[in-house]
């Protein structure tokens, strides 16, 4: 299995906390997020905020021959949804989370080196953390971001070129 392959199907069970019936209704709602985020801009993280998200979603989805998570947009995404959808204690989370980042990173998770990014990112996937901790809040950014990479217009069409998510699946259809 290549490594986008696995991302798509890691892409699919992101969507799960979304779901509003179905999933052809949740690839709508990421469609929706995205063209939400290009017409606000930043509406909850701050400049230096974003620049950690985007670094972060970079690090979990990086450009090779594809796009990168930052290539589609996916902290504006993030952005939204945390302003429309999330409630105040989640929102709350989430940035001290971030925070968390900058404080074990020394100061600033943008000024490490990339293989330092890197290390601290391996450290803090394989542990768990309360919510507002970098732990917790990493797990919520990998799903955001694999959420909003594949529901990208430009992934759906450059990358898989058709939607991550089936249409309806009717299994008793008469045939004629």
């Amino acid at each position: 299995m290549h490594r986008r392959d696995l991302l798509r199907l890691l892409g699919t069970g992101a969507l799960l906390p979304f779901v509003p019936h179905t999933l052809e209704e949740a690839f709508r709602f990421g469609h929706a997020a995205h063209l939400a985020a290009e017409r606000h801009g930043l509406e909850v993280l701050s400049p230096a905020q974003a620049e950690v998200v985007t670094t972060l979603a970079d690090l979990i989805i990086p450009r090779t021959d594809t796009p990168g998570a930052s290539d589609v947009g996916v902290t504006g995404f993030i952005d939204h949804l945390l302003a429309a959808w999330y409630h105040d204690d989640e929102r709350e989370h989430f940035l001290a989370g971030l925070a968390d980042f900058d404080r074990r990173a020394g100061g600033g998770f943008n000024a490490l080196p990339a293989d330092r990014q890197t290390a601290l990112l391996e450290t803090i996937d394989s542990a768990k953390g309360e919510p507002g901790s970098a732990e917790a809040e990493f797990a919520r950014l990998k799903a955001l971001t694999v959420y909003g990479y594949f529901t990208a217009e430009r992934v759906v069409k450059e990358v898989t070129r058709e939607p991550v998510i089936p249409g309806r699946f009717d299994g008793c259809v008469r045939m004629t």
